[in-house]
């Protein structure tokens, strides 16, 4: 019987190849050794093998594996609440210079040749390593599934239906951070000939749809509850419609081939049936909204198709924190420690409540920017309540203090506001820079030190409403209906109302008088699909690769990074101006941006496996 010992040999070996050493693991999750035999014919034990690969901050989530805090004390303390959240290398925010990760400034600042990685996690060495590796784990319990002697029919689908899945996320993870791999479906002997081609983006994506399709014939429709956070045949249909909308996209999809759009559509559909069919799975009401993302309750994993559950999280340091939003003031909790200055680049794309879109120019928006003034407008699409704090704003913490939300550089009288402290005229060090602060992720909980439930979700079904939008509107126009798929007739307008009337915002309608709410023509429409996707999922880690998969990093309006200067001239009574914030904090996104770096030793492996353009 052969032991999991821990290899020595060359990254990309280890993490394709099977040799003697059989594993880069020496032991279960559990830390005790087992031996090949035991592993693999075992039931629970070989669930545990797979079970791994879900283990915070090793494989999913921001990880240290084999870096700096590769300790096993710092597991389930890290994550975005120390390198930050990837909004932030995006037009939506900009760092906190208080705490401010190399890594993340490079975008901003430029420096992209140092030896440091370019992107601490996502972009890593680390990261594309510990990718291979959990790929190389799923592929391994694949294979080894016939050898079971203690499993009945539905704990062997179990494990088969994890790998399939988490074979296809971690190849996708792989997709939309470095492109088209070799797609390794089983462990290889390492020695044959490790220089293998890559295949292309569009190729990759199609093979990780094939890997979640075959997921889904395995895993259950819905999770229970003590197990919630595995995959399901739901979240494997979802990820199926997601690669195939990665491979549509304009990144990939160069000449606007309309089949990929089609299959990419029926994929969405498909999902979007289930779902709706299910009985379980809806969009939570809009009281509700933040609560997908902090204080989380039952009913809101109706919505997250799959997502990571992190119970008891507390600020920073704290245990198991995906990610710590910090505002900076004694009511919020006085810590500047990951406090987001978002952009009014994001903030413009939450319309008035009428639909209309912002216009920065009128005498409304100079003074009345987030409530209106009651004539023209009453108010702003009401997410940007539950996303964005700003100046005048009534939370719990302020009006427990008989007060709203005070954000100002420069007041009538001379007095300083709560929530923005200056030094030398300019932003102090953790103070917004912008005029706004994160809400959409922030809890109350941190301010009272205690602990709270945070949701860190990779697909939930707003998001498949909205992929089939896009998808179902290149494929056949915004009011097309698709043929393809029995009993569903949703047009690509009736799925963006679907979200947006979770939102309580009016719907898109080529009857309608207004003339920004009537869908247009297809590029008409997928600009506003594409405004929806920013204002519904701002925060989430979903812009960055958006705009990679739309082909729009290097967009002068994605670049240019705008605040908002804010000038009390009476009680009450504000000016607002939007102010290019410079170039030191404008993105220097380059062509080359659009992949991460590949491990340089893995390139050297021989001519077919190449670096990707630019690096």
């Amino acid at each position: 019987m052969r032991k999991l010992i821990k290899c020595t040999i060359s990254f990309f070996i280890l993490t394709v190849g099977l040799s003697s050493c059989v594993d880069f693991l020496d032991r279960t999750p559990d830390s005790v050794a087992y031996d090949d035999e035991e592993v693999f014919t075992d039931y629970t034990k070989s669930q545990e093998f797979i079970n791994q690969l879900m283990t915070p901050f090793r494989y999913f989530d921001d990880n240290d594996i084999e870096g700096a805090y590769a300790s096993t004390s710092y597991y389930g303390t890290h994550g975005k609440s120390c390198y930050g959240l990837r909004e932030r290398i995006t037009d939506n925010c900009i760092y906190n210079p208080k705490y401010s990760w190399v890594a993340i400034n490079r975008y901003r600042n430029g420096d992209f040749w140092s030896d440091r990685s370019i992107y601490w996690s996502e972009g890593s060495d680390i990261r594309f390593e510990t990718i291979w590796k959990a790929i190389r784990v799923a592929n391994v319990s694949i294979s080894n599934i016939d050898r079971l002697q203690n499993a009945t029919e539905e704990q062997r689908n179990k494990i088969l239906g994890m790998a399939y899945f988490l074979r296809g996320h971690f190849y996708f993870m792989l997709l939309q951070g470095w492109g088209g791999m070799p797609y390794i479906t089983e462990p290889l002997d390492p020695e044959q000939n490790m220089d293998l081609p890559r295949e292309s983006y569009i190729e990759t994506a199609k093979k990780i749809a094939a890997d979640f399709e075959t997921s889904s014939t395995y895993l259950p429709l819905i999770i229970d509850e003590t197990e919630w956070g595995l995959p399901s045949k739901m979240a494997a249909k979802a990820y199926k419609a997601k690669a195939l909308l990665w491979a549509a996209s304009p990144f990939a999809n160069k000449n606007n081939d309309q089949q990929l759009w089609e299959d990419a559509a029926i994929a969405a559909g498909e999902a979007i049936k289930m779902a709706e069919e299910s009985g379980y799975y809806q969009l939570i009401d809009l009281e509700n909204f933040k609560k997908l993302f902090v204080d989380c309750n039952e009913e809101t994993l109706k919505e997250i198709i799959f997502g990571r559950l992190f119970k008891n999280t507390t600020g920073p340091g704290g245990s198991n924190a995906p990610h710590y939003c910090g505002i900076p003031s004694t009511e919020f909790g006085a810590s500047a420690y990951g406090a987001e200055s978002v952009t009014e680049n994001l903030a413009q794309c939450f319309t008035w409540n009428n639909g209309e879109p912002i216009n920065p120019n009128t005498d409304e928006y100079k003074h009345h920017p987030y409530t209106g003034d009651g004539v023209n407008h009453t108010g702003r699409d009401p997410r940007f309540y539950q996303t964005i704090l700003y100046n005048g704003a009534s939370t719990p913490q302020v009006t427990a203090k008989g007060r709203t939300v005070q954000i100002w550089n420069k007041s009538y009288n001379g007095s300083v506001a709560k929530e923005l402290v200056l030094q030398d005229g300019n932003a102090k060090e953790g103070y917004t820079m912008t005029g706004y602060y994160n809400w959409k992720l922030y809890s109350d909980a941190y301010a009272k030190k205690g602990k709270t439930m945070v949701m860190w979700n990779y697909i939930r079904l707003a998001d498949v409403y909205l992929y089939y939008a896009e998808s179902a509107n290149r494929a056949w126009g915004p009011t097309g209906v698709p043929s393809q798929i029995q009993g569903f007739s949703m047009t690509a307008v009736d799925a963006i109302n679907k979200v947006r009337a979770r939102a309580q915002m009016p719907s898109y309608d080529n009857a309608s008088p207004s003339e920004w709410l009537r869908p247009g023509s297809v590029e008409e429409f997928e600009k506003k699909i594409r405004n929806e996707y920013r204002v519904e999922t701002a925060f989430e880690e979903k812009r960055f690769y958006d705009l990679r998969r739309w082909n729009l990093m290097l967009d002068a309006d994605v670049q240019t990074t705008y605040g908002m200067y804010i000038e009390q001239t009476g009680p009450d009574q504000y000016t607002y101006t939007v102010t290019p914030l410079g170039y030191t904090y404008n993105l220097k996104w380059l062509q080359h941006h659009y992949l991460f770096k590949i491990k340089t030793t893995d390139t050297s492996l021989g001519p077919n496996f190449e670096q990707n353009p630019g690096w």
